[in-house]
């Protein structure tokens, strides 16, 4: 793997963050071979109602450096972010929540719908189901701020941390390529992609 002056401090702040249990700098290689898994992912997918993009995955590949860490089952995968939006074109008209309050204060508003106990639909920007089934709109899976990773500034400067869930064939790719292809239940991985 090549080896930069940042490795060992992201490293070592990804291993320090609750629920990683190992982490390393993506092989330069593998970002193509990652993309092309997600791209495969996307024409596969769909979410009951309309397809899923992965543009989480897009946005760590374009960062300048690039993690890819274990998580266990105490992993926080959204971070009180929404870990699924639907978007028509750049608009988010429904999102993931897992905020109770949240949720309670969406369920007296009259223009959201509950497409299931987590996720909301803004009905006065879509017109559904009609632009799902027409492919007007689409599921995104977004990238998440990595504000659990904690840098030491001393070491290197960082503007920003982004990470994203891997679909399930990029999953197993990145178990079998950095983590001896460990099958352990409630294990997962994670891209941590850094702009300096």
């Amino acid at each position: 793997m090549e080896k930069n002056e940042t490795d060992a401090p992201v490293t070592a702040a990804l291993k320090a963050a609750k629920g990683i249990i190992e982490a390393f700098p993506l092989v330069a290689g593998h970002r193509n071979n990652i993309l092309s898994l997600e791209e495969e992912a996307e024409k596969k997918s769909l979410m009951g109602l309309g397809k899923v993009v992965n543009a989480g995955v897009r946005e760590v590949m374009d960062c300048d450096l690039v993690y890819v860490a274990l998580t266990g089952m105490d992993f926080d995968w959204a971070g009180g972010h929404p870990s699924l939006v639907l978007k028509k074109g750049e608009e988010v008209v429904g999102k993931e929540t897992r905020d109770e309050d949240e949720i309670a204060r969406l369920s007296t508003k009259k223009n959201v719908w509950f497409m299931h106990r987590n996720f909301v639909v803004y009905r006065d920007r879509i017109s559904f189901p009609q632009d799902i089934m027409k492919k007007i709109c689409h599921f995104e899976i977004p990238c998440i701020p990595a504000e659990w990773c904690i840098f030491d500034s001393s070491q290197f400067k960082c503007r920003s941390a982004i990470h994203a869930n891997p679909a399930t064939s990029t999953d197993l790719f990145l178990k079998e390529e950095y983590f001896g292809g460990v099958d352990e239940k409630g294990t997962g991985t994670i891209l941590l992609g850094i702009t300096l």
